[in-house]
């Protein structure tokens, strides 16, 4: 007989349900699933008695799915639950199995929107075009096509996929905004991608642009360096680099669908400070009003800056230092304030499967001009210059 599990209760304002023994059945994991959400969604955490209580079900739930192949509606279950744990593995085992009950194009939109909140892109773009699917019931499919090829800077076939959508498609309840919305961006990218082909074209050519490679935890990333564009943000992560600053650091801050972030010493194991607080101890100045520019397209690399208190959404000038990040999908609202000093060039797939607390082990370089690298640093506003003297009140 199988025994249900029982969650100790926890000494809070609201406890976890409790289960009592019995016969294990459909009614009874529906119950238990739903209480578990409930809780859950009160205290909006996922802590280790919850953790545990969420485990005992996926048990339950994998008797349940083996003396009943069939259930479409355990598979649903099963993949909520192992959502909320972060089992993509399994996750997908239960869409595979559930594709295979149900030929229904609403199974396959739900696995491909899954596959893009995990930032899984190119996954995402390749169910997206896998089948035929009527765009007149499932148009958001040809927007999750499109988000692909965007993050691929594949402005032009974003477009086709959004205009592919029929008329009875876009007046579904919210669509035709959202078309809209990545339509427009899609064009405004476009517009300004001749200019950075030519750019790439030209570095290409050359030969000489540095290029370093992220070894992480998930793979290696490989960048090329803007040195004409953004000459002392290149010296400044090369000196880093080279020093073995960044090794061992983890990427503190994995943003889905927008950024993966890195280069913080506080990130380190055992090391005090608050991760996403950390730098080399000195700041540089911004090179992001250079009429040459570089932009956010998707895989440009950039500096992080301090957020602004006073402005939402804004940054501090003059405040980066020695963390980066890596942008998944072109992104606009950044190109202003922010200096771009990089692009992959190779492992876009291996920066979309970085998740939070992947290492960085090493960056390492593979080819850059014979010369010093040093920065231009300035000291943070809170720290006065070596010899100044303080009067005290």
């Amino acid at each position: 007989m199988k025994i249900r599990f029982i969650v100790l209760a926890l000494v809070l304002a609201t406890t976890l349900p409790t289960f009592a023994a019995g016969v294990e059945d459909w009614d009874g994991l529906k119950s238990d699933y739903t209480q578990l959400r409930k809780y859950m969604s009160s205290k909006r955490r996922i802590g280790p008695a919850e953790r545990t209580a969420l485990e005992g079900l996926l048990e339950r739930l994998d008797g349940f799915i083996a003396a009943n192949p069939d259930d479409r509606r355990a598979l649903a279950m099963d993949i909520s639950v192992a959502t909320w744990l972060g089992r993509t593995e399994r996750v997908e085992r239960d869409y595979e199995m559930l594709a295979q009950l149900t030929d229904a194009d609403a199974v396959w939109l739900a696995w491909a929107k899954m596959r893009l909140a995990e930032n899984r892109y190119d996954d995402a773009g390749a169910m997206a075009r896998s089948r035929p699917y009527d765009l007149a019931e499932t148009p958001e499919i040809a927007i999750i096509d499109a988000r692909s090829r965007m993050s691929r800077n594949e402005f032009q076939a974003a477009i086709d996929a959004i205009d592919a959508i029929p008329e009875t498609g876009l007046a579904k309840p919210g669509i035709r905004a959202t078309a809209n919305r990545y339509r427009g961006m899609s064009e405004r990218w476009l517009a300004l991608w001749e200019e950075e082909m030519a750019a790439r074209t030209a570095e290409d050519a050359a030969g000489t642009a540095p290029v370093l490679q992220l070894i992480t935890s998930r793979g290696p990333v490989t960048i090329m360096l803007f040195e004409e564009q953004a000459p002392n943000t290149v010296a400044n992560f090369i000196e880093l680099s080279e020093q073995g600053f960044y090794n061992g650091t983890r990427f503190h801050r994995v943003e889905p669908n927008f950024v993966v972030q890195g280069g913080d010493p506080n990130s380190r194991p055992g090391t005090p400070g608050e991760p996403g607080t950390g730098g080399r101890g000195a700041q540089i100045p911004d090179e992001a009003s250079r009429d040459d520019k570089r932009l956010h397209f998707a895989g440009a690399v950039a500096m992080a800056k301090a957020p602004n208190p006073n402005v939402p959404g804004s940054s501090i000038p003059n405040t980066s230092s020695s963390q980066f990040y890596v942008v998944l999908e072109p992104t606009e609202s950044l190109n202003k304030e922010y200096t771009v000093f990089g692009r992959v060039i190779d492992g876009m797939e291996v920066l979309q499967r970085i998740r939070r607390d992947d290492e960085l082990t090493a960056v390492t370089t593979i080819s850059r001009p014979e010369r010093e690298y040093k920065a231009t640093t300035m000291l943070p506003p809170s720290v006065p210059p070596a010899g100044t003297t303080i009067e005290l009140p």
